[in-house]
């Protein structure tokens, strides 16, 4: 059974605005093949609180997809393995935050959950 995740992903500064779009790309081919994509935010540019990688900026992107816990693996070591990646993180969405989520960014999600 699928189940709803937030997917962060921080992107190395180094990185060209083609790299970037190739990179983001790819999870994106990635988690619709695992599952559906129903929400992403690409945030941009940002400082980080401390230098990761001689990084003082990351480049951040959000996905909120649906795919099994199975695919979470699979997602998590492509994520470990990529070099482009300074930092992730992984986290299923319980019933109470979608709400919240719903409400922030106008979209809904609870019936998407139930296809």
């Amino acid at each position: 059974m699928s189940e709803f995740y937030e997917t962060l992903i921080v992107i190395s500064q180094t990185v060209s605005e083609e790299e970037k779009n190739q990179i983001i790309s790819s999870y994106e081919i990635f988690l619709r093949r695992e599952g559906r994509i129903i929400y992403q935010i690409n945030w941009g540019k940002k400082k980080l609180a401390y230098i990761i990688k001689k990084n003082i900026f990351g480049i951040y992107h959000i996905f909120y997809c649906k795919i099994l816990k199975s695919s979470v693996k699979n997602l998590e070591q492509k994520l470990t393995q990529d070099e482009n990646v300074i930092r992730f993180l992984i986290l299923k969405i319980k019933n109470k935050a979608l709400n919240y989520l719903e409400e922030k960014f106008n979209i809904t999600l609870n019936k998407k959950l139930d296809e």
